[in-house]
């Protein structure tokens, strides 16, 4: 079983391989056949300010510029080269500027090509977000408030200061409110843009950039989605409390991913 692993802005495959290594071992002590493949992002960054680092280990690279939907679409032409010469992969692990490459990736290509099969059977996304201009590129109605709470996390990331009090009291409520997921309604959204993989969302409570996590899971089928809230920030968790809860679900994403049919739906 061969697995897709892109990094953050302003890493690279080893990196994101250190980070994620402790995780991985687990995973693969209960089922060997599993098989990680690392890549680093198109573009080399030019010096240490992305946003993601937290390694002096050079070179550094990107997805993407800017958080534009023109770039991410030309992100997600480059990932698409990549399943055409490298894969096909039966699943995901991506972190946050990767999932947001992933998340966009995977909406573009079920509302332009619905004919065409999911690119993954499973996904896993670590402190990822769904960028609400390719949300507005495809023309889903994204409200002011849904932008106004992703640009109050970004300010907050920016300032380096933890989220804002009033996300933390909204957090829980909007995982489950369809009407009201930090402003987005999800009941106005149509189905070619529900991604409908297994997933697996993982978030830090002191990442002020956990309502774009929040929207991202709230656009996966909740009927097979599980979401996982550390005590960290906008980091890959590493206390081994942590993994041990984190294991579970995982290897949960990937049994149900490969159940009959599922690539049907």
């Amino acid at each position: 079983m061969k697995i897709l692993c892109l990094h953050g802005d302003g890493e690279n495959e080893n990196i994101f391989k250190s980070n994620l290594d402790s995780l991985l071992k687990r995973l693969q002590h209960s089922n060997t056949e599993l098989l990680f493949d690392f890549a680093n992002g198109p573009l080399q960054c030019p010096d240490l300010l992305a946003k993601d680092s937290q390694s002096p280990q050079p070179p550094h690279f990107k997805f993407y510029d800017k958080e534009e939907a023109e770039d991410i679409r030309k992100a997600g032409e480059w990932l698409a080269t990549k399943l055409d010469s490298d894969g096909p992969y039966d699943g995901l692990i991506a972190f946050s500027q990767g999932v947001t490459v992933v998340s966009g990736f995977l909406l573009y290509r079920q509302w332009y090509d619905p004919e065409l099969s999911p690119a993954f059977k499973f996904a896993i996304f670590i402190s990822g977000s769904i960028s609400l201009k390719v949300l507005k590129d495809i023309g889903a109605p994204v409200s002011k408030e849904a932008e106004t709470a992703i640009t109050q996390a970004v300010l907050q990331r920016d300032q380096v200061l933890g989220p804002l009090s009033a996300h933390v009291t909204k957090a829980r409520r909007a995982v489950f409110n369809s009407d009201d997921c930090f402003g987005l309604n999800l009941n106005r959204l149509p189905l070619e843009l529900k991604i409908r993989i297994p997933t697996v969302h993982i978030w830090g409570e002191k990442d002020p950039l956990f309502p774009s996590s929040i929207h991202l899971a709230g656009l996966c089928d909740p009927y097979i989605r599980k979401i996982y809230t550390h005590s960290g920030g906008h980091e890959i968790p590493q206390e081994e409390n942590e993994l041990m809860q984190i294991t579970p679900l995982i290897e949960w994403c990937i049994h149900r991913g490969s159940w009959p049919g599922q690539t049907q739906l």
